[in-house]
């Protein structure tokens, strides 16, 4: 705290106090100023001056700085006033305020004034400066400047302008701006806010020395480094090293280290000049991941820890490029045919500019039937491409699909590019596409088998399946417990129904890999940004669609059938055709389309077509008229239980319309005599019934008792 006495305070000459040491007193007294015994010779009394009411602490601070000002020596130094008035303390009480105190000049500052990076052309020093290093330079290059701008809004020299700095700090009365950025300025492991003249001194001319390249500045006020490390590089025996510990099938460091040293002392090396095991395992921390994997990794592995080139997909058009790729289902399924378990193969064709998945096609393994399956559904569905994208399989490399004369992409004048071998990120838009469709769905199955997948659970499930499995094929009864597990394995067509689901949800879910649709602020879904880019193509130049007849020459997954008098059978249902019925009891081959399962096309063993074969062609009800005449007899019956029911009611009304039934009931026994003289009634006689004498029963005796 500062405090000054009354003698001081008469010297200041401020107006509008007493004169006199008495008359302050006195004020002092009336106002109730803040004071504290004098200590030193004398004795008395003085006063807090930040307790002092806000007009004399004001005009106080003013005649103080102007007093320092005046009194300037050469050589800035820390400021002292006689007797208990010290300056250089700093007030616990700091202002927030932006206002200067009254009596002092007012100063224009130059707001936030601080230098960026001169990122076009950086300085090699810059690059390597740290986070701390710019912000502390970035607080000196503040502090130089607003030292600057009151030397030339006040006409002061450089060292009254770093004084007038100075007191305004330890007066607590700097702009909030600059405060806080003295601590930092300073950088001082006790965050010491104080600075001193020399230092913004050295600030300045090292300001002043350097260019006008703000890099250079930038570099003369950041802090000197003094722990620059040591660099990896700098290590003579790491490539010894690396020899041996950088190979694929990846020791563990202590390992390495232990032949490491064996092979060092067997060349005869010094053996002080051997780094120890710490030693090594600090400098391999300190190597990056590209450095120390190099050798452990290979091939795609290793890539990936690489930079990449990303490609911008949104620069093509709907249906221009169609990626294609292979996946085995992460799960075990039932056949469509036989019902045992199979791991089925999926083959999806997405777009590369919308996401879309617009072809699919579901085989037991790889193979280029499966490929074209995909393609015809998508050319069906979409039109013609103008590109398709595929690795190296045999599946999308074949003669069916790549064949100069019988491909599907040469007939149809489309492009086939492949990824290079063993680089599977270049294809990353579909690679990327199984985690969130097929092993989604798969991990919905207990029979998942996924790496993720717990172990003793996936052997559980796979040996009882191949148990219940085993005694379908030897035509043995399941017992309760297989017949549980077989239920857990869902069928083909549940399969199927969750596929379509699925490839629909995904297709309406919005992608974070395009641009958001001004009308809801969502991303646009594969299927909506599809819409969207193709309303903005002419109808001209959209995609052309093929013709049925043109779809049915592609080539199609086939299976060699039977015919029999015109029907054919083929996953559980039947095919018909008349023009069929030369070839019964032949094998042909059928064409057969997963999206399209009304029909088949039939094919004879050498290629040629034969016909459409329709689900359920010639079925026809076995007695048409047979609903009909039931509905008749239905209604003929209720007809007669309605007439019946009021033929009752009218004989009711009838007995109700003739009187009291039982007041009208004849004398019977008037009636009988006649009856009776006349032989027409006969009345039976009377019996009379004799006494009798009950003997007791003797019980029976079974002799076949046990």
């Amino acid at each position: 705290m500062q405090f000054i006495n009354m003698n001081e305070l008469v010297k200041l000459n401020i107006q509008d106090l007493p004169k006199t040491v008495r008359g302050l007193k006195k004020k002092a007294e009336r106002e109730n100023w803040q004071s504290r015994p004098r200590k030193g010779r004398g004795g008395g009394v003085e006063y807090l001056i930040s307790a002092l009411p806000v007009p004399i602490r004001e005009a106080v601070y003013s005649k103080l700085v102007q007093q320092k000002l005046a009194n300037q020596t050469e050589e800035i130094a820390e400021f002292e006033l006689s007797g208990s008035l010290q300056i250089s303390e700093t007030p616990k009480t700091t202002r927030k305020s932006r206002a200067n105190p009254k009596g002092l000049p007012t100063v224009h500052r130059a707001e936030d004034n601080q230098l960026a990076l001169d990122l076009d052309n950086p300085n090699e020093a810059v690059k390597r400066l740290t986070l701390k290093d710019r912000q502390c330079a970035d607080a000196r290059l503040a502090i130089v400047l607003d030292v600057l701008s009151i030397g030339e809004t006040l006409k002061y020299s450089k060292k009254q302008s770093v004084a007038y700095f100075l007191e305004q700090m330890r007066m607590g009365v700097l702009p909030e701006r600059i405060s806080q950025l003295v601590p930092i300025a300073n950088a001082r492991i006790n965050g010491k806010r104080d600075v001193s003249a020399r230092t913004i001194l050295n600030w300045l001319a090292a300001f002043k020395a350097a260019d006008s390249n703000v890099n250079a500045r930038l570099l003369a006020l950041a802090p000197k480094t003094t722990n620059l490390g040591r660099s990896f590089l700098d290590e003579t025996w790491l490539p010894r090293f690396l020899k041996i510990h950088q190979i694929p099938a990846k020791p563990k460091l202590k390992h390495s280290y232990e032949k490491f040293a064996r092979q060092w002392h067997s060349d005869g090396l010094p053996e002080n000049e051997l780094p120890s095991i710490h030693v090594v395992r600090r400098v391999w921390g300190k190597m990056p991941q590209m450095v120390r994997e190099k050798g452990r990794r290979v091939g795609q592995q290793y890539l990936s820890l690489l930079p990449y080139v990303k490609r911008n997909w949104h620069v093509l058009e709907p249906n221009q490029v169609w990626i294609i790729d292979g996946h085995s289902l992460k799960a075990r399924i039932r056949h469509f045919e036989h019902g045992q378990p199979y791991v089925p193969e999926i083959t999806m064709i997405v777009d590369g500019c919308t996401r879309r998945i617009v072809g699919f096609s579901i085989t037991v393994s790889e193979s280029c039937k499966a490929v074209a399956d995909a393609i015809r559904m998508a050319l069906r569905l979409v039109g013609l491409p103008v590109l398709i994208y595929s690795d190296n399989g045999k599946g999308e490399t074949g003669r069916d699909i790549t064949g100069e004369l019988t491909g599907i992409c040469p007939r149809l004048d489309i492009e086939h590019h492949t990824g290079m071998g063993g680089r599977p990120q270049g294809r990353g838009l579909i690679e990327g596409l199984w985690d969130v469709t097929t092993i989604k769905l798969a991990k919905e199955y207990a029979t998942y088998h996924g790496s993720d997948m717990d172990k003793s659970v996936g052997n559980l499930m796979y040996r009882k399946t191949n148990s219940w499995a085993k005694a379908e094929q030897d035509g043995k009864t399941l017992t309760d417990e297989q017949k549980r597990y077989k239920e857990k394995m869902p069928t083909f067509h549940e399969f199927m129904a969750d596929f379509t689901a699925m490839i629909d949800e995904y297709n309406r879910t919005p992608h974070s890999e395009h641009p958001k649709n001004p009308d809801t602020g969502k991303h646009y879904s594969p299927m909506e940004y599809w819409a969207f880019r193709m309303a903005q193509i002419e109808p001209e130049k959209r995609p052309e669609i093929l013709s049925e007849d043109e779809l049915q020459l592609l080539e199609r997954s086939m299976e060699e059938r039977t015919v029999s008098r015109g029907w054919l059978r083929f996953d559980n249902k039947a095919y018909f055709s008349t023009e069929l019925a030369p070839y019964n009891g032949e094998k042909v081959l059928i064409a057969y389309d997963w999206d399209r399962p009304q029909d088949v096309g039939v094919y004879l063993k050498d290629g040629r077509f034969v016909c459409m074969a329709k689900l359920n062609g010639n079925t026809r009800d076995a007695f048409p008229d047979v609903e009909s005449k039931a509905e008749t007899q239905r209604r003929k019956r209720a007809e007669k239980q309605i007439k019946l029911k009021q033929n009752q009611i009218k004989r009711i009304e009838m007995d109700i319309k003739g009187g009291n039934l039982i007041e009208n009931t004849p004398d019977f026994e008037k009636l009988s005599a006649p009856m009776v003289a006349a032989n027409e009634l006969t009345i039976p006689q009377t019996v009379e019934v004799l006494d009798v004498e009950v003997l007791e029963a003797t019980p029976r005796i079974n002799k076949y008792r046990f």
